[in-house]
């Protein structure tokens, strides 16, 4: 049953990555909770940490693409930034899939999801607009970037974020 569900959560998670272009919002819910509910599979031994790893970045690549895709049409004022840092991390994954090495994660942040996090968010979120704002902007992005490394030593160098049962 277990096998089922977490085959289920990939089938969902590649389904939802396109929806970025109907309903951002809530793709954008529902790829991240997807993504961050799958660990526990490897976790109940579904799958090995080194395939569940595998299928999780290959994924992850997957939702980058699309959100590179949407940023490109619909956030045309961010989209060369943003390509920069999905290039910058698309170089990470390529490694990572040649070395099979998580620790290069930690060279190659995910800054290019969680920067989208924050232009997406303050823009259709009027309230967040100022997070964006002159004033802002440079507190915005360093909250977001040294949470970002603290993130990725914590589960690809310290690896204390998968439970062991």
């Amino acid at each position: 049953m277990d096998k089922f569900l977490y085959f289920l959560i990939i089938l969902l998670r590649v389904l939802s990555a396109p929806l970025i272009f109907i309903w951002p919002l809530p793709a954008i819910i529902l790829s991240f909770f997807l993504d961050v509910i799958d660990i526990e599979f490897a976790s109940k031994k579904v799958l090995t940490l080194s395939e569940y790893e595998r299928y999780d970045k290959a994924l992850d690549t997957w939702w980058y693409l699309n959100v590179m895709i949407f940023t490109w049409f619909q956030l045309p004022n961010y989209r060369h930034i943003l390509l920069i840092l999905f290039i910058f991390r698309s170089i990470g994954e390529v490694i990572f899939f040649i070395k099979n090495d998580r620790k290069i994660f930690f060279l190659f942040p995910n800054f290019f999801e969680n920067i989208f996090f924050l232009i997406f968010f303050s823009i259709y979120f009027k309230q967040l607009n100022f997070l964006l704002s002159e004033k802002f902007i440079f507190f915005s992005l360093s909250v977001v970037i040294i949470t970002k490394i603290f993130q990725e030593w914590w589960v690809h160098i310290a690896q204390i974020s998968i439970p062991e049962h």
